[in-house]
């Protein structure tokens, strides 16, 4: 069982982050304890380090499931058709 604490000084060795969030470390914990985690949380949150520290924790394949792709085409479509918009009328 790896402790917060043990978790943390990995966590700066490898990420270079000094700690975790109270939510991420309990997303985190469950996910070394071989738990399922569904986790939804707004842009900026730091999701991504909640899978992405386990994944160097554990031993064999991990496997994530994330709209981060869809999402990202999403923004690039609407950021190309404001600019696009903009730029037709000269806003």
């Amino acid at each position: 069982m790896l402790t917060r604490s043990e978790a943390e000084q990995r966590l700066q060795q490898i990420f270079g982050f000094p700690s975790f969030y109270d939510i991420q470390w309990r997303v985190i914990n469950h996910i070394l304890l071989g738990k399922r985690v569904l986790l939804i949380e707004k842009t900026g949150f730091g999701k991504s380090l909640c899978y992405q520290f386990p994944a160097t924790q554990l031993d064999g394949v991990t496997i994530v499931f994330s709209p981060l792709i869809a999402l990202m085409r999403d923004q690039v479509v609407k950021v190309n058709f404001n600019c696009s918009y903009t730029f037709q009328t000269g806003k």
